[in-house]
């Protein structure tokens, strides 16, 4: 395909911004399928870095998976050909035939890869006749799954076998029971409530549930994927970041000013270091080691930010999902993101988003006023700083930005302070107890 045919595929940013990065993503998959799909990493000093292979393996395969949708373009066809005949000695090995064998329960987990690869045009018509017989066992159905991960077994048997896929009735339930479809907490929610909320969208969109469908109003989800998204920025969390961003090419929707900005913060940062760096990677630590020491541990840390982006890359690279070139513009009156700004500088919190926003042109920076609102009342909350949290609503109402998610449930969270106010003022000492 030539140049001039690449660039009409998209609008916004360009298509060969999109594509290089897709092709570094591809590029560290390679890497990290040489050094870890073998045996995993082990970190001595911090064990939460520790790494199982299976996890490189699955979710390198659904890399692939997701990067086919980019199959337009020769150099990542040609990249996803050659690291999907790489991963297929680890994907069926001796490790994932005896986990299949040996734990029922999560054969479909064992065998993540395997589907993928089969659905890449890689079939391997003997692993699914082990694959079948764990599903076929007593012990099949023998896990409790939170909603998310029921929704993703939904999906693995999918992608495996179509003629004995749920009907959109059953997924359209298991979605209901899912973060989908109840609000989730944007003020105090872990970042494993928002990780459930990105992957039950990524499994019921690739399992094409129509948008009508979903549990909720596709507007409703993805103005609490802004609030999500407006946390992830300031808590420098890139990884969540990215997956919160793939909502809106995944439903189809037009990139928000929020989005579109947020995608600008992840490109920028993975420009200047050469990758996303994820919460865990420490810097220090990585500038004491030396060799494979320091090649492992880097791709341990980072391998799955870097993933993330290359997933929102691919994704974005179907028609007339690319984020846009320019922030668009915003309904708030003039002047709306310099009064909610203070509100921010009071912290000196210094983050990348902070530095890329400070490039914007007046305009721009108006338009994401919504964001600096989001960011403000969550960081008020989390502070535990009451009157600043009320303060902001009241600037957020005058400048009608108060009509969000985040924007109720912080006035609700005002309302139950109000009323426990007395029960928190008039604690007293227990008295002593009758000799």
């Amino acid at each position: 395909m030539g140049k001039s045919t690449t660039k009409s595929l998209v609008a916004g940013r360009s298509a060969q911004d999109l594509v290089r990065r897709l092709g570094h993503t591809l590029d560290i998959a390679r890497q990290a399928v040489d050094r870890l799909a073998a045996t995993g990493y082990a970190d001595p000093r911090e064990p939460a870095n520790n790494l199982r292979p299976e996890k490189v393996i699955a979710e390198t395969a659904f890399l692939l998976l997701c990067a086919s949708r980019a199959g337009a373009h020769p150099e990542i066809r040609e990249k996803i050909q050659s690291l999907a005949e790489r991963l297929i000695p680890y994907a069926r090995g001796e490790r994932m035939v005896l986990g299949v064998c040996l734990e029922p329960a999560l054969a479909l987990d064992y065998a993540q890869a395997h589907i993928c690869l089969a659905r890449l045009g890689y079939p391997d018509p003997g692993f699914d006749s082990v694959l079948r017989r764990s599903v076929d066992s007593q012990a099949r159905a023998g896990r409790e799954r939170p909603p998310h991960r029921v929704l993703e077994q939904h999906w693995l048997e999918e992608g495996w076998d179509g003629s004995r896929s749920n009907s959109h009735s059953k997924l359209t339930a298991a979605a209901r029971n899912s973060v989908l479809g109840r609000p989730m907490d944007l003020l105090s929610s872990s970042r494993d409530d928002v990780y459930a909320f990105t992957h039950a969208l990524m499994y019921v969109t690739d399992c094409h549930l129509p948008p009508r469908q979903l549990p909720r109003p596709v507007s409703v989800i993805l103005a609490e994927a802004e609030a999500a998204l407006s946390r992830c920025l300031d808590d420098q969390d890139y990884d969540l970041g990215g997956e919160v961003l793939l909502a809106w090419p995944l439903t189809g929707r037009p990139w928000s000013a929020a989005a579109a900005f947020g995608f600008r913060v992840l490109a920028r940062v993975e420009d200047e270091a050469g990758f996303l760096p994820s919460p865990s990677t420490k810097l220090q630590r990585l500038n004491e080691l030396k060799g494979d020491e320091r090649s492992n541990y880097l791709l341990a840390t980072v391998y799955h930010t870097a993933y993330v982006m290359g997933l929102v890359c691919a994704v974005a690279l179907e028609p007339g999902k690319a984020p846009p070139a320019e922030i668009p513009p915003g309904r708030f009156a003039a002047g709306s993101a310099d009064k909610i700004l203070p509100f921010l500088d009071a912290d000196a919190h210094r983050t990348h988003w902070r530095e890329e926003f400070d490039r914007l042109a007046a305009p721009e920076r108006n338009a994401l006023a919504g964001l600096l609102f989001a960011i403000a009342l969550r960081r008020k909350a989390s502070q535990r700083d009451f009157a600043g949290l009320r303060a902001t609503l009241a600037v957020g109402y005058e400048l009608g930005l108060a009509n969000s998610p985040a924007a109720s449930q912080a006035a609700e969270l005002l309302e139950r302070i109000a009323a426990a106010a007395p029960l928190l003022a008039g604690r007293r000492p227990p008295p002593p107890e009758r000799a």
